[in-house]
């Protein structure tokens, strides 16, 4: 008898081959996918929270009370931008890989006294 493989042999281990390795870029989309919303999360907190700290620590106390008194207020990212509390390199949007325009507001709203930050979607 010939030592060696049978053509069945080889073509049942090229498939589950291919089953594998579909299993494993499946896998690392899904992962990536992730990684890349979990960014987009961040950017979008950390943009909130620099336009929360802009009313509160504002040097122009009428922006908090007009704002508080209307309900709502927005802050663009240019208002942000000019007064250092972020800087032009955390403007990448992780989603689309493009610098967001520095007149993107952000909204700030008061309820009941209490302030809430949105990012637009």
């Amino acid at each position: 008898m010939k030592k060696g493989f049978t053509l069945i042999e080889i073509i049942i281990t090229i498939g589950l081959l291919a089953i594998i390795g579909t299993v494993i870029v499946s896998n690392l989309s899904v992962s990536c996918t992730r990684q890349q919303e979990e960014q987009y999360e961040n950017f979008k907190a950390n943009l909130e929270k620099a336009a929360c700290a802009y009313i509160d620590f504002n040097a122009y106390a009428s922006l908090k009370s007009t704002c508080q008194a209307n309900g709502s207020c927005t802050v663009t990212v240019q208002d942000l931008l000019e007064e250092g509390i972020i800087e032009d390199s955390d403007l990448t949007n992780p989603k689309t890989q493009s610098r967001i325009p520095g007149t993107t507001a952000i909204r700030i709203t008061y309820t009941n006294g209490i302030k809430s930050c949105e990012y637009p979607e």
